[in-house]
């Protein structure tokens, strides 16, 4: 397991319904707090393997938007009236962007946006 994790991020994730204070990521408040869900409340460890795969989806999260703003910056690279010498570097980095957006990783490696050779 890991040191400390959101007791609050990770039960918002879940949307667990409960009572009481979360100010303090310990395992004594936790156990502490009142559980109204319907479902049983997650053990202490369970609730440690629902912060890992919370992380695991805020990083990809963020690789995905990272992607996006990217992709949305060099938008103008592609457009019909745009001459470039290396419009197929451009249209290459879009590509390894939109693999990002559709599947994104948790330590994504971002493409180099390239310089763009303009034609005379």
């Amino acid at each position: 397991m890991i040191d400390m994790i959101d007791v609050a991020l990770t039960l918002k994730y879940n949307n667990y319904n409960y009572f009481g204070s979360v100010t303090e990521n310990t395992e004594k408040l936790y156990n502490e707090i009142n559980w109204l869900d319907d479902r049983t409340k997650p053990t202490w460890e369970e609730l440690n393997i629902q912060w890992i795969q919370l992380n695991i989806e805020i990083k990809k999260e963020s690789c995905k938007s990272k992607a996006k703003d990217s992709i949305f910056k060099c938008d103008w690279s592609v457009l019909p009236d745009v001459k470039l010498q290396n419009k197929s570097e451009f249209e290459n980095y879009r590509s390894k962007l939109r693999e990002l957006i559709v599947n994104p990783v948790e330590n994504p490696v971002f493409p180099i946006e390239p310089d763009p050779i303009w034609s005379k």
